[in-house]
């Protein structure tokens, strides 16, 4: 009857088991310690690959199979479950007999049986699918979390309330706190005020109306430290939806040691060091904002070059120390002297630049007023200094020079103020002279060379100019285009001359186009006589070239009519063209681009003083400019510019190339900065086609 009993059990169990992934049995521990499987059912024999008639004789023989690092958990619970005569549950793995581990969840409950022993009656299920899907999703969540944590920008998550659910290791780096800290408060924790105070508003707003100003756009703000300290930072915000509810995720980049390279760079490039005065080129940049100002206004501005009498006797009786003692009260003597919105520059030596703005637009009297700050000027610097424990008496020679909207240059202008100190050094010395320049004959004179140069063209005076770029091996990897104008009785008119006249006259449109449809045409050339050739041809755009409503639409059909070429050249813009219209010239970047053209911001650390908005231009390219290059192994701050741009480009995942390179000992100076790319008189000067080609590839000169 017993049997008869145990058969219809096992055939009830082999009905259930039969539509769920696993099998049901019967598991006697004797009072031997043997284990036993009283009872199994049919489907038992796939899952462990032992026949049912092995595993009723012997439950040993499926125990041991169990993987060895799961036997003392196996064991253990089992002898827990009989000595507290409580439920079994594991999960273990098991060494199937055809090959592979399976994953198997077990659950069974203990009775008394006989005296000493004990009867479980479970079920155990295959759950490998479910097991390898929670470890890949586990091993997902771990490579995961060592992405986010080793991120340098920092990731915050938080709930719809603002409540901080995530901290990344490097918010920690950036924040000062600890993720212990911050999870579960108020992301307002990170703000400095009004920001602070103003964020839950903000959220609620956003949670009734839906209205975001700042989630998917990137932005600059200051964070707030653990400390205390407040730091530049970029943000930007992105919404994951989830279910029935939604967070933000927060990405945080510290903005703080680009800050500082960017003043660094700014210091080194535009301010003396010994005066902590604007240089000379800040006072080009000043100057040229002056001259638009007049162009605006109509008004008329005025330059006082002024050189220190006798300042090399003093500097060889007494030695530099006590010479830059001088130059840093004469510094301070001169910005007391002028307005705050004038300019106090020094230009070098014991030369400095009094830039005045904003004077009468009526010439005698805007003279008379110069002339009044200038005799200010004597009158303060002929009062004894006092440099250490002596009194020294100085003096100034003083030149004057007005502009307008006369379309004078810069350098026009500072060699008109220079001509006229030296006038009033010759005529005795602490002496003010006023440059007298025939402003109708110089207009004249302009004015016929601009209709020179718009027949340029047409009569074949222009030619283009090719000077090499060189790597570290001297190899040729490039060639920078320049425009050479070639006029049958004034000869060879330098670039510096003509190429403002067509930028002021818009000949440039005309001319800019003429080089690039002639590149192209030459570099097509080049490359059919050699399709392998590797040759990045770079182009100079003006920044009112680029500007031009008709540019892009002229450029792109002339890329079309030379599809080959277009990956082959680059263009050359300068820092001017981030002055203003910053999103078009991004849009129009990425135009061009997309066609195949890379980009190079010429001059670098010459222009545009900021580096905000760097970041966002499409740049293949960096070119040191050869002001820096210049006195790189005589001036440690040239060097000191050098190579931070240097490192700013390797951050900033750009190439580098200085120009200007004359001499091996520059070239080695810039490669131990870590600058691998060259361009000037040391390789090649520039060359029209043939002979360039004849100098770096004999075998296309012809």
């Amino acid at each position: 009857m017993l049997v008869e009993c145990q058969h219809d059990l096992k055939q009830l169990l082999n009905l259930f088991s039969a539509n769920v992934p696993g099998f049901f049995f019967q598991l006697l521990r004797a009072a031997s310690g043997q284990y036993k499987l009283l009872l199994v059912s049919d489907n038992a024999e796939q899952a462990l690959g032992i026949p049912i008639c092995s595993l009723s004789e012997q439950a040993k023989l499926a125990l041991s199979r169990v993987h060895a690092d799961d036997q003392a958990a196996l064991q253990q619970s089992l002898a827990y479950s009989a000595q507290h005569i409580s439920p079994w549950s594991l999960q273990f793995r098991y060494l199937h007999p055809a090959g592979g581990q399976r994953w198997f969840e077990g659950h069974a409950t203990p009775t008394q049986h006989e005296e000493h022993s004990l009867l479980w009656h479970g079920y155990i299920n295959d759950i490998t699918p479910i097991k390898l899907n929670e470890l890949a999703l586990a091993e997902y969540a771990s490579q995961h979390r060592e992405i986010v944590d080793n991120i340098l920008d920092a990731i915050i998550t938080i709930d719809e309330h603002g409540i901080i659910e995530t901290f990344s290791k490097a918010a920690s780096r950036i924040f000062g706190y600890q993720a212990a800290e911050v999870i579960g408060e108020n992301v307002a924790l990170l703000m400095p005020e009004p920001y602070s105070s103003t964020h839950n508003h903000y959220m609620q707003n956003y949670r009734q109306t839906g209205e975001a100003k700042i989630i998917g756009k990137s932005r600059e703000t200051q964070g707030l430290r653990k400390d205390g300290r407040l730091f530049n930072m970029e943000l930007r915000i992105a919404r994951i939806q989830q279910a029935d509810r939604y967070k933000f995720i927060g990405m945080v980049r510290d903005l703080s040691e680009r800050k500082r390279t960017e003043v660094l760079i700014e210091k080194l490039a535009f301010y003396d060091p010994l005066t902590q005065l604007p240089n000379r080129r800040l006072l080009k940049q000043r100057l040229t904002a002056a001259l638009q100002e007049c162009k605006l206004q109509k008004g008329l501005g005025a330059l006082l070059y002024i050189d220190l009498d006798n300042f090399k006797h003093l500097n060889d009786s007494l030695g530099h120390g006590i010479g830059d003692q001088l130059l840093r009260q004469v510094a301070s003597r001169l910005q007391q002297s002028v307005r705050q919105q004038d300019t106090v520059a020094r230009l070098g030596g014991d030369e400095f630049i009094i830039l005045l703005l904003n004077l009468s637009s009526e010439q005698q009297t805007a003279v008379q007023q110069a002339e009044t700050v200038a005799e200010k000027v004597r009158v303060a610097l002929n009062t004894p200094f006092t440099l250490e424990q002596l009194s020294y008496v100085s003096s100034p020679s003083i030149g004057i020079t007005l502009f307008s909207d006369d379309n004078n240059s810069i350098d026009e202008l500072l060699q008109q103020a220079d001509l006229a100190m030296y006038q009033a050094k010759a005529a005795g010395k602490n002496q003010t002279h006023l440059f007298d320049v025939a402003m109708q004959i110089k207009a004249s004179a302009r004015t016929q060379l601009e209709s020179e140069l718009r027949q340029a063209i047409t009569k074949q005076q222009l030619q283009l100019y090719f000077q090499g770029l060189h790597d570290q091996h001297g190899h040729l990897v490039g060639a920078e285009v320049l425009l050479r104008w070639f006029h049958p009785e004034l000869g060879s008119v330098s670039p510096a001359v003509f190429i403002p006249i067509a930028e002021e006259s818009g000949l440039i449109f005309e001319i800019g186009s003429w080089v690039i449809e002639q590149a192209c045409q030459q570099l097509a050339q080049w490359l059919e006589r050699a399709p392998d050739l590797q040759l990045k041809l770079s182009i100079n755009i003006s920044a009112r070239q680029f500007h031009q409503d008709g540019f892009l639409p002229q450029v792109l059909r002339t890329l079309e009519r030379f599809n080959k070429v277009r990956q082959a050249l680059q263009f050359e813009l300068t820092e001017s063209i981030l002055v203003s219209r910053v999103e078009e010239v991004v849009t129009k970047m990425n135009v061009l681009r997309n066609y195949g053209i890379a980009f190079a911001l010429d001059d670098f650390g010459t222009g545009y003083s900021s580096l905000s908005y760097l970041k966002r231009l499409p740049l293949a390219l960096l070119k040191i400019d050869r002001s820096f290059i210049d006195d790189i192994l005589h001036d440690p701050n040239d060097a000191a510019i050098a190579s931070t741009v240097i490192a700013l480009s390797k951050a900033l995942g750009l190439d580098v190339i200085a120009e200007g390179v004359e001499t091996l000992a520059q070239r080695n100076a810039l490669a131990e900065l870590g600058c691998y790319f060259y361009q000037g008189y040391y390789f090649s000067k520039p060359l029209p086609a043939s002979e360039f080609m004849q100098l770096h590839c004999p075998e296309l000169a012809h």
